[in-house]
């Protein structure tokens, strides 16, 4: 039996000397840690490795639809129909950079989303309707396909925007909306308001996750456990039974476990939020199953945590345990031997969309 933890933002993305794990008690990681075999691969975007364990790879991932279909309060998408994710975001000036930063959970109220949402559908009917899954997760179901090439949110936070318009066929079209989408959003009241009050305003949309289902997903393992809506829409896509993370009925079958819970702390440099869900995580997952490795319950465990600065990849078999020689590696010292994410503002995009997927 077999545990994939896909563990998004595990891995903090500056080391400093003191240390982002420095005084917590994770002795169930460094266990898992000392056991098991390690590596850090190169940077590869989450969303792409995501779908690639569920057998889709290249460019044009449907992104959009698959987060679509995995919103758990919401009508089902129709079948056929074409979505993109159309998150709002605040633009900020750092320097001569024009950068991009999502909302925190909590930070937006569903009632200013509905009524953003509401002037914008006034103003862009005739490419399709939005609506508001989440007062931070919003979609626009298209009347029409587009072949642009859009950027993942996760991939532009946090750096200059001009390194990640719209490209392809459409693309025009999007840069038009985006730029358009901006100055609806930017006059609103509703953003004037949360300015006034000393908020960050709602000054923008950031559209991404074209494209369309030529392969249906496959299923990793039996059974996925997950709460964020992209790794459910792949489970549903692929027909897979989902339900929440839970460790005593992932270690009854093969099980692809996505915790999702330091991916946004860590994109936001919220460190106190970081501690607190890692903390979780070792409490309700790492130490349970360090121990479910070391009396033999549970025979394969992979961890995969993607980050700017690389995956880290752990593979912990049962036989592990009669390596008495191999000792509890700590989390804080692991961090500090990988190389950190560039601290200066690139210059030109990440390989998130090679030449070959354009």
């Amino acid at each position: 039996m077999q545990i994939h933890l896909l563990i998004p933002g595990l891995l903090w993305p500056a080391a400093t000397l003191l240390g982002p794990a420095s005084g917590l008690a994770l002795d169930g990681l460094a266990a898992l840690l000392g056991r098991g075999r390690r590596l850090v691969r190169e940077f590869e975007p989450y969303d792409r490795q995501l779908a690639r364990l569920f057998g889709l790879e290249g460019g044009g991932l449907p992104l959009g639809m698959l987060r679509r279909l995995g919103e758990t309060d919401a009508a089902a998408p129709p079948p056929g129909s074409h979505w993109l994710c159309a998150d709002p975001v605040n633009l900020s000036f750092a320097r001569e950079h024009l950068l991009l930063y999502a909302f925190a959970d909590g930070e937006l109220a569903m009632d200013e989303a509905n009524t953003l949402v509401t002037a914008l559908n006034d103003v862009f009917a005739d490419l399709g309707r939005f609506e508001v899954c989440t007062p931070t997760r919003w979609y626009l179901r298209l009347d029409k396909p587009t072949r642009a090439t859009l950027y993942p949110l996760d991939d532009v936070i946090g750096r200059p925007v001009k390194h990640f318009l719209p490209e392809g066929e459409d693309a025009r079209l999007w840069q038009r909306t985006m730029n358009e989408a901006q100055i609806v959003l930017h006059n609103h009241a509703a953003s004037r308001a949360r300015e006034d009050a000393g908020l960050r305003a709602v000054n923008s949309l950031w559209l991404w996750g074209a494209g369309e289902v030529e392969t249906a997903p496959l299923a990793p393992a039996k059974a996925v456990q997950a709460t964020d809506p992209l790794s459910l829409g792949f489970a549903r896509a692929a027909g897979v039974p989902a339900s929440a993370p839970d460790p005593a009925s992932a270690l009854r079958q093969d099980t692809l476990v996505v915790l999702d819970a330091l991916r946004k702390p860590a994109q936001q440099l919220d460190l106190d939020a970081w501690r607190d869900g890692l903390q979780a995580i070792e409490r309700n997952w790492f130490a349970p199953l360090a121990a479910a490795v070391q009396n033999g319950q549970l025979k394969t465990l992979r961890l995969s945590a993607p980050s700017d600065r690389g995956t880290l990849e752990v593979e912990v078999r049962s036989t592990d345990r009669w390596k008495f020689w191999r000792k509890p590696h700590a989390f804080d010292v692991l961090l500090k031997s990988i190389a950190p994410a560039p601290t200066e503002l690139p210059t030109a995009p990440p390989p998130t969309h090679p030449d070959t997927d354009r």
